[in-house]
């Protein structure tokens, strides 16, 4: 009996000092659960951020392509158009230096004067047209009108009766431009002027007697044969534009 006793008092003992079992209550679950979905939200939060300052750091660099595209492009078009204006101009600087260089071809040469007694103030017309490169020389007015300006040597030859004399000038519109007088006493010869000058296109050159005595007859002469041609000649060309 006092065995029993004894035994029932160790449980007793032991049974006051362990207690019960402690028990997860539907509470604790509960809070524990929301505890783990504030962690996760929290992180969701976070990686929400960082995408989105990826993002905006991504929009930055879109933005600053699109800014570099545009500077690119105006810088283009500013390049293009100073491309455009260097061209125009190499083009129009080469043009005048082809204008400079190549010289178009104007030459003429005229014989036979029209009229031999050469009366003071009468034009010479030189009426057979030997050469007419660019079609400026009128043989039956006997001028020669310039088609582009530039500079131009115009010659004249004329063969003179012995003892007759003539005064002869080479006029430029109607301005005296040179002028000479050719005379022999003993002998039929021919003699030969010429000029340089810088013209205009549109002016007009011709050969004209500036004097000759009245009542002479014929002036001039022309001969031709197998060895010699002692003709009167009217000729000139563009040496430079």
């Amino acid at each position: 009996m006092r065995l029993w006793l004894v035994f029932l008092g160790f449980v007793v003992v032991h049974g006051g000092v362990i207690g019960p079992e402690p028990q997860c209550s539907k509470f604790h679950y509960e809070e524990q659960l929301l505890e783990k979905m504030v962690r996760m939200e929290v992180k969701v939060e976070g990686v929400e951020k960082r995408i989105m300052e990826t993002n905006q750091r991504v929009l930055d660099v879109l933005g600053n392509l699109q800014t570099e595209r545009k500077d690119m492009k105006n810088e283009f078009n500013e390049l293009q158009i100073q491309y455009s204006k260097e061209m125009e101009e190499r083009i129009a600087d080469i043009e005048k230096l082809k204008d400079t260089l190549l010289t178009e071809t104007v030459a003429f040469k005229a014989r036979g004067p029209s009229d031999k007694s050469l009366g003071t103030g009468k034009t010479i017309v030189f009426a057979e047209t030997m050469l007419n490169k660019g079609g400026a020389y009128d043989n039956v007015t006997g001028m020669f009108t310039v088609p582009v300006s530039g500079a131009y040597l115009f010659t004249i030859q004329l063969c003179i009766l012995n003892k007759k004399q003539m005064h002869y000038g080479i006029m430029i519109d109607n301005s005296l431009y040179t002028s000479g007088r050719f005379y022999d006493n003993d002998a039929y010869t021919c003699d030969s002027a010429d000029a340089i000058t810088v013209l205009e296109g549109g002016e007009r050159v011709y050969v004209k007697c500036l004097y000759s005595p009245s009542s002479s007859g014929d002036i001039l002469y022309e001969y031709s044969s197998s060895t010699y041609n002692y003709w009167s000649s009217f000729s000139g060309l563009l040496i430079h534009r």
